[in-house]
């Protein structure tokens, strides 16, 4: 049997879906991701929540609360995220 690879798939430097990670910060600041557009659509972002050990890590999404808030950053609405990670993805306005 061929194997046929699916197209549009998520790779790095994908014009379908791009990337980044981020800093976390308190809730309503602005934080930093390099490329994204206020035209761009956010696909997803995670939480990466971990303790002070790195003992226990979480992931979670906070896409419900978050936003594009002018070219190049984006907010969290509620959540205090200082200390973790996050990572993004979203849909360039044009392909």
């Amino acid at each position: 049997m061929k194997y046929i690879r699916p197209k549009n798939l998520v790779t790095a430097g994908s014009t379908v879906l791009r990337s980044a990670t981020a800093a976390g910060t308190t809730a309503a600041t602005n934080i930093a991701i390099s490329g994204i557009k206020t035209s761009d659509v956010l696909a997803a972002v995670l939480l990466l929540n971990r303790d002070a050990t790195a003992a226990n890590i979480n992931i979670g999404s906070v896409l419900s609360e978050a936003s594009i808030t002018s070219d190049g950053n984006i907010q969290l609405s509620t959540t205090n995220s200082t200390g973790d990670t996050l990572i993004v993805f979203w849909q360039p306005s044009t392909l």
